[in-house]
């Protein structure tokens, strides 16, 4: 599966139209595609004619309710494309979730987990900086930054790519970048001249496929259809055809196969393993360590872990059947969260238990 985040900074530079249509498009070249609206304005969902009225959950569930998996949330546009739109409080998201711990992957967590056979990911990111953009970053193996011919955009693109630098060297997150030139009008010398600045100085991701100018998308959203269900705009088609082979011909992927379990054990502690579930809590200095949850009716003896063989980690192996589990580990009596799981649920004295899905 590749995820892929639609970015830029600068508002009205069609980062919604190429959202909504490259998801259309890889989906009429034969691609399963979900499309996930990450901005509180709700236009990439609002332009396929879906509200947060038509489903029980929105991306802002998704991102605050560890228990909400991404099919929880997913509208159905056709066969080939979904949908899970925003909503206006996702606007809260940021102070809601502001210092918890692992706030910045809770997005990249849910989309590890999913099971459905999707091809691509498509995330329209907010025209701004912050939580939101992070966690669609961090989720992503792929940007595609749609750049206009304009001044400004050029502009624009440079203080970005500083900004994916800084995250790429904070984070060691790794994302492919592309950059498609949107809204241009060929005709013109300027937009001529603009394109060859912008090949002339980021030349090597730079697509190939270009998308015009045109007031059919503006019709388009009007109808809550995506281009490829309007009449009379068949050169528009062509060209987000030609994108979305373009991007096909690029493939890369979110993370290798192999690194997911250790993301995993790096995002929400219990690592699952061919032989079940494993516990693990460094704790060097404890004399005993146990574990507790709902699969022991809360047991004040809990399950006795063991010494891993560095004499610091204490582990257990459990097998457990699909679903949630809340749990907790008991350190020489004292009751404690999982210190590595950022997902925790509140109980009802209002503490924080971990919580495992399996």
């Amino acid at each position: 599966m590749r995820t892929v985040s639609v970015i830029n900074q600068k508002g009205g530079c069609g980062k919604t139209t190429i959202a909504i249509n490259l998801a259309a498009a890889l989906g009429k070249i034969g691609s399963r595609v979900l499309l996930l609206d990450l901005d509180p304005q709700s236009h990439a969902s609002l332009g396929l004619d879906v509200t947060y009225h038509d489903v029980q959950h929105t991306t802002y569930d998704l991102l605050r309710n560890p228990r909400i998996m991404v099919k929880d949330a997913v509208f159905t546009v056709n066969p080939s494309l979904d949908v899970i739109p925003s909503s206006p409080v996702l606007s809260a998201i940021e102070q809601e979730l502001s210092g918890k711990p692992g706030r910045e992957t809770r997005l990249a967590l849910k989309l590890m987990r999913l099971n459905s056979s999707y091809d691509y990911v498509i995330i329209d990111s907010p025209p701004s900086v912050g939580l939101l953009t992070f966690n669609s970053l961090l989720a992503s193996g792929e940007v595609l930054i749609p750049v206009e011919p304009s001044y400004f955009s050029l502009q624009g693109l440079s203080r970005l790519m500083e900004t994916l630098e800084l995250l790429k060297s904070e984070t060691k997150h790794k994302t492919k970048i592309h950059v498609v030139v949107n809204n241009i009008e060929k005709r013109t010398t300027f937009s001529r001249d603009i394109v060859m600045e912008l090949d002339r100085h980021h030349g090597d991701i730079v697509l190939d496929s270009t998308i015009s100018h045109s007031v059919k998308y503006k019709e388009a959203a009007l109808c809550g259809v995506s281009i490829f269900e309007m009449p009379r705009s068949e050169r528009l088609k062509r060209e987000f055809l030609s994108l979305a082979r373009e991007l096909e011909e690029k493939r890369s992927s979110l993370l290798e196969v192999d690194n997911i379990r250790d993301w995993m054990v790096k995002l929400n502690g219990p690592k699952i393993v061919d032989s079940g579930v494993v516990f693990t809590l460094k704790a060097p200095n404890a004399r005993s360590v146990s574990l507790t949850g709902e699969f022991t009716n809360w047991s004040h003896e809990g399950i006795r872990m063991l010494r891993d063989e560095d004499n610091e980690t204490w582990k257990i192996v459990m097998n457990l059947d699909p679903g949630d589990y809340e749990y907790r580990f008991i350190v020489d009596g004292v009751w404690i969260k999982d210190p590595n799981n950022v997902d925790t649920v509140l109980n009802e004295y209002g503490q924080e238990n971990s919580l495992l899905i399996v």
